[in-house]
């Protein structure tokens, strides 16, 4: 073999290697491109399940919030028509009382809560107004009475009427108050079950007044006195 031949043989190696280089270049990139494109592919449908999922929860949250809110409109529904028969049950209870009374004996006629002369009740028709309001947004009461037998027994009156409501009641008595007890005094604020207490009593016809709130009252108290 010549020289000349040595150089073209070696000028034909190093072409073919050139081409080489080239086709395994085009190849990796070719290689490149797919495994992008197999990656851009996952990555869409990731966030096509994620968006579905997302739309799913969704859905699944408002039909949640629908029930939760028809649940809620059903109960109030019940609650008042409770509140109704409840109301009902007591007006032909008083009728009733006043159908077996003596035409010539004149009825007797119910003391307002805050009048301090004889024994205060509260009559079946005043009661039956106060559940129809209380029943409709139950709660939490104390109930304080002065020392004295009246005193203790219409604040016992007045824990029947709200127990009969569904509240929760709780009692007291108070020995030697700072501020003197008036017949009927509330110590409410402005929540739900404040403002039921103060229209039930408003409802009733019952004449009530403000005591200022002391550190050991509880939210919402109602304090009977003499």
């Amino acid at each position: 073999m010549t020289v000349r031949d040595a150089l073209i043989f070696s000028n034909i190696a190093f072409l073919a290697l050139v081409a080489l280089a080239f086709v395994a270049s085009v190849v990796v990139f070719l290689l490149n491109r797919a495994s992008e494109r197999a990656k851009d592919r996952e990555l869409a449908a990731y966030q096509t399940a994620a968006e579905m999922s997302i739309h799913s929860a969704r859905a699944d949250a408002a039909e949640a919030l629908e029930r939760a809110v028809a649940a809620a409109a059903e109960n109030l529904r019940t609650k008042e028509r409770t509140a109704m028969l409840v109301r009902e049950a007591v007006t032909l209870h008083a009728q009733t009382l006043a159908a077996r009374t003596p035409a010539l004996e004149a009825p007797p006629v119910a003391q307002p809560i805050g009048d301090n002369t004889g024994d205060r009740t509260l009559s079946a028709d005043q009661r039956g107004r106060m559940i129809a309001v209380l029943i409709r947004h139950q709660g939490d009461v104390t109930v304080m009475s002065g020392i004295g037998s009246e005193a203790e027994r219409y604040a016992a009156e007045v824990r029947t009427v709200f127990s009969a409501a569904g509240w929760k009641v709780e009692s007291g008595v108070v020995v030697a108050p700072k501020m003197p007890l008036a017949p009927l005094s509330l110590v409410l604020g402005t929540s739900g079950q404040d403002q039921a207490v103060r229209k039930a009593f408003q409802e009733a016809g019952v004449n009530v007044s403000g005591r200022p709130r002391s550190p050991m009252d509880r939210p919402t108290t109602i304090y009977v006195g003499s």
